[in-house]
């Protein structure tokens, strides 16, 4: 029997409620694939391309170019040829009529619970949690410069199969900006020590950048940690090569126009960067200690030592997804070829340096796999 699917506005974060309609990919009549690029959104953190929930032909555009709409409000309907235009239109106004936005965003800030864990030497470590309080966790190690919203469009649908653990690296976010000497080994030691006072025994890892170097370090250091290992433009590992315009210009950068070509670089699409993220980047800068912390982790990844030492301990780890773009321009694409069979690599295509942003379903699919979730 012929139906009518309706694309609504999505929820691209614990903590979004509404989205601005940019642009259309497809046009009222055009056939559209399950997963193909259908509209531009803008939310206060990210613009994104958001991706057909199903497959059908596009009847009715009901969200416009410009339009600010709440989370789960109609922007589109999906029906094929065998619905009538009456019954379109009749789908459309009981919706309308029906729809309540969500009253606050008590619920989803509430989803994500924050706290802080103490590691001893006056050092802290943020964390968010979200999902069921038993099972294995998951635990998300956001990369340089960046803190635990970085997983805004990974935490909900991860959290809906497993336990989920968002931290703060040492040094980012709301966690101490005292790094030591900020070596790799120095990071990971102390993500471990959060995870031992949180009485988490064993994870599942999933790193980006930095972060996921900093898992990897902790799975070869730490033997049993890493019940599975997923390494999301991991730095480190043979053929890649970081850009040291990327971490200096984040250590020296004091105004927006500065920081914002930083950020684009992390994207495919420079668009996806909006003001709030930039805001928020300046606004973590001023933080005292910020800068010290930085350079501290710059000059210890410009070294090469951390490299060297983690390219030499690959065979300790565990068997490993690691997700890359070639599109990296921070941290470039892995060298298949000189990696251990035990590290599987999948590219992720229109991405750059943050593919579990900018191709999200598709990266949440491969972590959710690797977990076994």
């Amino acid at each position: 029997m012929s139906t009518v699917i309706p694309v609504r506005m999505p929820k691209w974060g614990l903590s979004m409620q509404e989205g601005a309609i940019v642009d259309w990919w497809k046009h009222e009549g055009d056939t559209v694939g399950e997963g193909e690029d259908l509209v531009d959104i803008e939310t206060s953190k990210i613009s994104n391309v958001y991706e057909s929930p199903a497959a059908g032909v596009l009847r009715r555009v009901v969200g416009q170019p410009g339009e600010t709409l709440p989370v789960g409000a109609l922007i589109a309907v999906l029906a094929d040829a065998g619905v009538s235009d009456e019954d379109v239109e009749a789908f459309i106004t009981d919706f309308q009529a029906n729809f309540t936005p969500e009253a606050s965003d008590e619920e989803a800030e509430a989803a994500l619970a924050l706290s802080t864990v103490e590691i001893g030497g006056g050092r802290s470590i943020r964390v968010g949690r979200a999902g069921a309080a038993e099972g294995t966790p998951v635990v998300l190690i956001h990369g340089y410069s960046g803190d635990l919203n970085n997983w805004l469009f990974n935490v909900e649908a991860l959290a809906a199969k497993a336990p989920v653990i968002a931290v703060d690296m040492p040094g980012h976010g709301g966690s101490s900006k005292d790094v030591g000497d900020g070596r790799l080994a120095t990071l990971a030691g102390q993500v471990g020590d959060a995870l031992a006072a949180l009485g988490v025994k064993q994870a599942h890892l999933v790193g980006h950048s930095l972060g996921a170097a900093v898992a990897a370090r902790l799975a070869a250091d730490k033997a049993g940690v890493a019940r599975s290992l997923t390494l999301i433009c991991p730095a480190y590992l043979p053929g890649t090569s970081l850009s040291e315009d990327f971490v200096s210009g984040m250590v020296d950068a004091q105004r927006a126009k500065d920081i914002k070509p930083l950020l684009e670089m992390l994207f495919a699409d420079p668009s996806a960067v909006s003001k709030d993220m930039v805001e928020d980047i300046l606004k973590f800068k001023r933080t005292d200690g910020v800068e010290e912390a930085l350079s501290a982790v710059r000059d210890a990844m410009i070294a090469g030592d951390d490299a060297r030492a983690l390219v030499a301990d690959l065979g300790k780890l565990p068997a490993t997804l690691v997700i890359a773009s070639r599109g990296d321009r921070i941290v470039g694409a892995p060298d298949e070829g000189a990696l251990p069979t035990t590290l599987r690599v999948v590219w992720i295509e229109k991405a750059g340096h943050m593919p579990h942003l900018e191709q999200a379903n598709e990266v949440n699919g491969l972590i959710l796999g690797a977990v076994g979730a």
